[in-house]
């Protein structure tokens, strides 16, 4: 049975690095369909570099309003954009910043297939910005170096990570770690009934949850069954706004959308 697959790339002055994700996507070795669609976040300097460069990817422009801003709410709204524009039965992510391996799509559709689950997921290969194995005793999503330390061993005694590897992933049967955003396939009726969360919080900003980690934990809340390939298929490169010393990227940035304890706004 061939399936169809949409993978969505949200990408924002960052022209060069989006031409390695689609190139990643276009070298899926897959007998199941795949589109990819790039949305592209108010750059017109990335429009003009992907303009009919890349026949079979769908690139669209999307302008901000005055008032929006980067970080994971815009983020979760374009990816709740991506979803709902949508025919296909799977939604797979991609973050301009990296990759997949050639089998990455492949491996994800034989594990949902064979599980008979809406969520799968892959391991991760963590990256330098040069490419390079990531292989400090630090856990990049710290704030500072006692507690990247303190992490790291704390993923070590849990079976996430091993000294000397640069592969992160969740033991089997073990929901830990939240999955990244780009090591998921998940159908697209399941990202109806669950979207991306576009509310986030100063709480969310002091604890760095983004919006992978809340699409996550409320997957586990509602019981949702997940799978996972145990296979590093994604090619993870550090230096985001999720990792990065400042949390910022972009001279726009915000983590939270609403201050604790306001109401959210439409």
């Amino acid at each position: 049975m061939t399936e169809t697959v949409t993978a969505i790339t949200l990408t924002r002055h960052r022209p060069d690095l989006v031409q390695r994700a689609i190139r990643s996507v276009q070298a899926q070795k897959t007998a199941h369909v795949v589109h990819h669609v790039v949305l592209i976040d108010d750059c017109p300097a990335t429009r003009d570099a992907l303009s009919g460069r890349y026949p079979g990817t769908e690139v669209i422009y999307l302008p901000r309003e005055p008032h929006e801003v980067s970080g994971p709410s815009r983020s979760s709204r374009l990816r709740n954009y991506g979803v709902r524009r949508s025919t296909d039965t799977w939604i797979a992510m991609l973050d301009d910043d990296n990759e997949w391996t050639p089998d990455h799509l492949d491996s994800l559709v034989d594990c949902v297939r064979s599980s008979g689950v809406r969520a799968a997921y892959s391991h991760v290969s963590l990256l330098t910005q040069d490419g390079q194995p990531y292989l400090e005793q630090r856990w990049p999503w710290a704030r500072d170096p006692d507690e990247a330390a303190e992490l790291y061993r704390e993923k070590v005694a849990k079976g996430i990570i091993s000294p000397g590897s640069n592969i992160t992933g969740n033991p089997p049967g073990v929901y830990d770690e939240p999955a990244d955003t780009s090591s998921w396939l998940l159908a697209r009726e399941l990202l109806l009934e669950v979207p991306y969360d576009e509310r986030f919080t100063a709480d969310d900003a002091e604890n760095l949850l983004g919006e992978d980690d809340k699409l996550f934990l409320a997957l586990l809340a509602r019981g949702e069954p997940m799978a996972c390939t145990g296979r590093p298929t994604l090619r993870y490169y550090l230096g985001g706004y999720s990792n990065s010393p400042t949390g910022r990227t972009d001279a726009t940035f915000s983590w939270a959308s609403v201050p604790d304890g306001a109401a959210p706004t439409n």
